[in-house]
């Protein structure tokens, strides 16, 4: 082989491994970068939820024990929409005591008004996650219907009281699995349903409940006929989403302007 061949032919080899090395290199600067970028998102979103949190304290001096403005901020300030620096931030006010507390469950008051409620979601059957819910708030281990009693088939189910979302959605997924029908995932049950409100304030109830209640059954469309009623004048659920590209973070917690106390506080960065 000639000279000038062999040169070009090590040129060659020389430029593909720089460029294989070049490629390598760029992968490890861009997978770092996005690394750092995320981290410094991270940062960001914690301290603007901490400024989210010293918002609702600055708001509740305003605030103080008046009812009517309490009112009329969550009449006017249901979301807020904000843009800090290059993050996107959203913030949703709602007050508490505005869904049904499923632990409340009573079948001679409920059962036909929310089995009229999940047909209206196509629901193959409604009654048997209705039961599924009814013997998870008993403490008893006999069964509405075959496979209706969690504790029997998962020992680690907790019955006596649904306590959150996770463990309600365990309920779904059995449901889901048993009867082959995914409409359940449609009903959307964090917009009408809570787990630890005492009450709901018929002011401040959400639409999706408001659906609930108009849907056919039951003995009436009344409030007070379906859960407890009372006024809520200080306490809200606070939302706080951020974005940034495609990074995102979310965080809820509880804050009562009459304590000035936050509770619940959850937070995925």
């Amino acid at each position: 082989m000639k000279r000038s061949a062999i040169a070009l032919m090590l040129t060659l080899f020389m430029i593909l491994a720089m460029s294989a090395a070049l490629s390598i290199t760029l992968g490890l600067f861009q997978k770092n970068f996005n690394a750092y970028s995320a981290n410094i998102f991270r940062v960001q979103s914690a301290v603007l939820i901490v400024d989210s949190v010293e918002m609702m304290k600055a708001l509740s001096k305003d605030i103080g024990d008046s009812p009517e403005a309490f009112s009329i901020l969550m009449a006017t300030v249901q979301e807020l929409p904000l843009r800090i620096g290059s993050v996107d931030m959203i913030i949703k006010l709602e007050a508490l005591d505005s869904r049904f507390n499923i632990n409340h469950y009573e079948r001679a008051k409920h059962y036909e008004k929310l089995y009229a409620y999940l047909l209206n979601y196509n629901v193959q059957r409604p009654g048997y996650i209705l039961e599924m819910i009814e013997d998870s708030l008993d403490d008893d281990k006999d069964e509405q219907s075959f496979g209706s009693e969690r504790v029997l088939y998962d020992p680690f189910f907790i019955q006596g009281k649904l306590v959150d979302f996770e463990q309600f959605t365990k309920l779904l997924d059995t449901y889901a699995k048993e009867t082959k029908d995914i409409n359940i995932y449609n009903v959307p049950w964090q917009a009408w349903m809570d787990f630890s409100s005492e009450f709901i304030d018929e002011a401040y109830m959400t639409a999706e409940f408001q659906t609930v209640l108009q849907s056919a059954g039951g003995v009436s469309e009344l409030l007070e006929d379906f859960e407890k009623t009372g006024e809520n004048s200080s306490d809200v659920r606070c939302e706080v989403y951020l974005r940034q590209d495609e990074a995102q973070s979310i965080a809820n917690f509880e804050f009562s302007f009459k304590t000035k106390k936050v509770s619940n506080f959850k937070a995925i960065l």
